[in-house]
């Protein structure tokens, strides 16, 4: 009895279920439409580093630009006296251990006493130099060693110059830092820019967009998540003149809140190829979203 009255429960849970995903099929629109945009999906905005005035700018708005163009270049006096005043105290400390004349005798006899050494030692092994000459020549590459040590400069030469170097170099990254260069290849969708113009430092300069690449973005009710899935065809109309349609597939879903209000909001984003670059963000764009 007990077990009838099991398999009655499992034949109706079945039936219930299959009842329920057939109503769900019934009320799920064969299609969705919904009206959205091209967008970037890739930009980068530059500013600048610290205050500076601009030395020149060398693109327009709109132009194309390779990864690494100049777009502006800036400068700032301070970082230009910094620059020179680790320049000359670089080259102040290196000529402080300048081999002198001495120095450099010193080193010649050390390294003719080494190849006397070195070559002692291998003839020492043929039996044609004595233990006892082999000795001598040890003694006299260490005496030539001690004599050119007493005349080399201390350590502490050794680190105010490895301290200049460093100087140096950070004076020379915060130089260039001032020329502001394309992160990426695209388009200049902003400039904000004229030659002898202030900045402050994180002030925006320059925006590059990517243009071989593009999303459809359009705003969905959050209540269709539950029939919108990555991988559903859809159709993307363009409205260029004339427009363009594009058939391919939804890539991605993305469910946020609104900032202002905190209501569920979501987004079905499409992949648009745009080697040639003949579409532009901004433009306007039906989906049609194929759900069954």
């Amino acid at each position: 009895m007990r077990t009838a009255t099991l398999a009655m429960a499992l034949l109706s849970a079945l039936l219930n279920a299959c009842a329920n995903s057939s109503e769900t099929r019934e009320l799920a629109p064969r299609t969705v439409e919904v009206r959205g945009e091209l967008a970037a999906s890739r930009s980068a905005t530059l500013v600048a580093p610290f205050g500076a005035t601009i030395k020149r700018v060398a693109v327009r708005e709109g132009a194309a630009v390779n990864a690494g163009d100049v777009l502006v270049e800036l400068t700032n006096p301070e970082i230009d006296h910094n620059l020179a005043v680790a320049r000359a105290q670089r080259e102040w400390a290196q000529r402080k251990v300048d081999p002198s004349p001495a120095t450099s005798a010193a080193s010649a006899i050390a390294d003719r006493k080494k190849a006397k050494r070195d070559r002692y030692r291998l003839l020492f092994k043929t039996r044609d130099v004595t233990l006892q000459e082999l000795e001598e020549a040890e003694n006299e590459y260490s005496a030539a060693l001690r004599d050119l040590a007493t005349l080399r400069t201390p350590r502490v030469a050794d680190i105010e110059i490895e301290r200049a170097i460093a100087d140096e170099k950070l004076a020379k990254e915060r130089q260039q830092s001032l020329v502001l260069r394309a992160p990426l290849a695209g388009v200049v969708t902003k400039l904000e820019a004229a030659e002898g113009q202030e900045v402050g430092g994180r002030d925006t300069i320059a925006e590059v967009t990517a243009m071989g690449d593009l999303e459809a973005r359009a705003e969905v009710d959050p209540d269709l998540l539950r029939v919108i899935r990555p991988g559903m065809n859809v159709e993307v109309r363009v409205m260029t003149v004339p427009p363009k349609v594009i058939l391919d597939k939804v890539a991605y879903l993305v469910p946020y809140r609104s900032p202002q209000q905190g209501e569920r909001r979501a987004s079905v984003v499409v992949k648009i190829a745009n080697s040639d670059a003949s579409l532009q963000p901004g433009t306007p764009v039906m989906l049609t979203i194929k759900t069954q």
